[in-house]
C-alpha cells in the first residue's frame, strides 16, 4: 500500500490576511457582533477535599453591540 503524500505550503501573515480564504475574520467577526460569552471553571481537589477553586467568565462583544444591548434595557 503507497503511503499518502501531502503538499504542504507555509503562509505568511500577508498571505492570511489579504487572502480570498476569510473565514477565521468572518467568523471573528461574526462572534464580536453577536457577543460570546466564555465560562470555565477549575477545581483542586485532594484526597476528597476541595483545595482550590479557579473560575472564569469572560465576555466578547464590540463596544458597539454592547452599548447597544445597555441602552435597550
Amino acid at each position: 500500500m503507497a503511503e499518502p503524500t501531502f503538499d504542504l505550503q507555509f503562509a505568511s501573515s500577508e498571505d492570511v490576511l489579504t487572502g480570498q480564504d476569510n473565514r477565521l475574520v468572518d467568523v471573528v467577526d461574526s462572534l464580536l457582533d453577536h457577543g460570546v460569552v466564555l465560562r470555565g471553571e477549575i477545581w483542586l481537589t485532594v484526597a476528597d477535599i476541595d483545595l482550590v477553586f479557579l473560575g472564569l467568565d469572560l465576555v466578547l462583544a464590540s463596544p458597539d453591540r454592547m452599548a447597544a444591548d445597555r441602552g435597550a434595557g
